[in-house]
Parts: C-alpha cells; structure tokens; sequence
C-alpha cells in the first residue's frame, strides 16, 4: 500500500507542517520518504483508513494532509502520527517538533538559516512556511512582508 500522492489530495485537506532544527542529509532523503509513506499507507482513524499524504520541502520541512472526505483524523489516528514522526525524529537525530526557529534566506539564491521566531519577524527576504489548516491554503515558501510573521498595520 501506497500513501496518495500530495497532488492528488484536494485543496480543503487538513494540513500539518513540522520543521526540522537542521536539513536531514541528502542521504537520508530516500528514508524519510519510505517512512512518511508508510506513515500515510497505514494511517487508520477508528480502524478505517485516512486517504493521507506528504511532502518534503527543503530537506527541512514534512507537510502532511489528509482527505477528511471519507474519515476524519480522530485523536488516536493523530496520537499514531505523532509516534511515527518521533520515530522519524530519532532515526534522523532532528528535532522535527521545535516551534521556535524559522528556516529564512535574504534572496532566493542565499542559503537557508535557521533564525528564532523573534528575529524572524524583523528579517527580509524569505522563509519556509509551516502555518495553514488545509493544504490548498499553503504556500511552502513565503516572503517575511506581509506574511503572519509581520503582517500589514491596518490604521
């Protein structure tokens, strides 16, 4: 079993995102691809299976959606989820669960820095997006002005 294809998934499906401290190795992309689709396969809400499926981006960033057309992710599915992405976490010896960094660049041709969340919403440039609630509502990557980081003063 395959997990479904992240373009296959409709733009209202429930979206998480989960940022890396550090880039895993280009290495270890092939398994973290394995494990993410085995986590999708076997995802099951209530013993019936959620329609689930990923992306990398950046070697930094995993983004999850799921179909609630059919089931919807219940807490235990999530509980499951959550399991297996530690699994993932300890294998690639990453924290994929820190909130508090943002993966940022001055200029599309710049390497990625991972910033706080505090300098991130001074800086310019770009940054690895992790905040939506369906998938069709996110954009990876996203310029720092007028983004949720600093979003426009309305008078």
């Amino acid at each position: 079993m395959r997990s479904k294809a992240w373009e296959a998934l409709p733009p209202d499906s429930r979206f998480w995102c989960f940022s890396s401290a550090k880039p895993w190795s280009p290495a270890k992309q092939s398994m973290v691809d394995q494990h993410l689709d085995t986590l999708c396969a076997e995802w099951a809400a209530h013993g019936s299976p959620v329609m689930a499926g990923f992306c990398t981006v950046e070697r930094r960033l995993i983004a999850l959606a799921v179909d609630e057309g059919q089931h919807a992710a219940s807490g235990c599915s999530i509980d499951s989820r959550m399991k297996a992405l530690t699994a993932l976490s300890i294998a690639l010896d990453i924290d994929l669960f820190g909130r508090m960094h943002i993966h940022h660049r001055q200029a599309s041709s710049s390497d990625w820095q991972r910033i706080s969340l505090s300098e991130a919403k001074k800086a310019e440039g770009e940054f690895l997006n992790t905040v939506a609630d369906k998938k069709g509502l996110w954009s990876p990557i996203l310029s720092v002005k007028d983004s949720w980081l600093c979003p426009t003063k309305r008078g």
